[in-house]
């Protein structure tokens, strides 16, 4: 009974009086293939170094600016299916040395437990 004042406060406000975030029906470049998302930047737009043979990248941020890039708009987007597999690729290739850490003290630990029950 206590709560029916919101409710019924829900039930009056039109539903499109809360979306007051602009932009949030425009693709996001952390859904997209072309963005790195541990540097946060966009692999559909790079360069390489003629020398050296590296690849730099522009910022997301700045290709979504950029009308002839991607633009607000993102025209260049592609939807991203391995998501999840790419970002635990970055993690772990920024974390190499912990995970290897983690790793070996698991092992350790697994062998101690196993030795100490035979």
């Amino acid at each position: 009974m206590k709560f029916l004042p919101y409710f019924i406060f829900a039930a009056i406000i039109p539903s499109n009086c809360f979306a007051l975030i602009q932009n949030q029906n425009k693709p996001i470049c952390a859904n997209c293939k072309f963005f790195i998302s541990n540097k946060n930047k966009c692999r559909k737009f790079g360069e390489m170094d003629l020398v050296t043979g590296e690849y730099t990248y522009s910022n997301a941020i700045t290709i979504r600016n950029n009308k002839d890039k991607c633009g607000e708009n993102a025209i260049e987007f592609e939807k991203d299916d391995f998501k999840v597999i790419k970002n635990s690729y970055y993690f772990l290739t920024e974390n190499w040395a912990l995970f290897t850490l983690f790793s070996l003290y698991s092992v350790l630990l697994l062998a101690t437990i196993t030795n100490s029950k035979s």
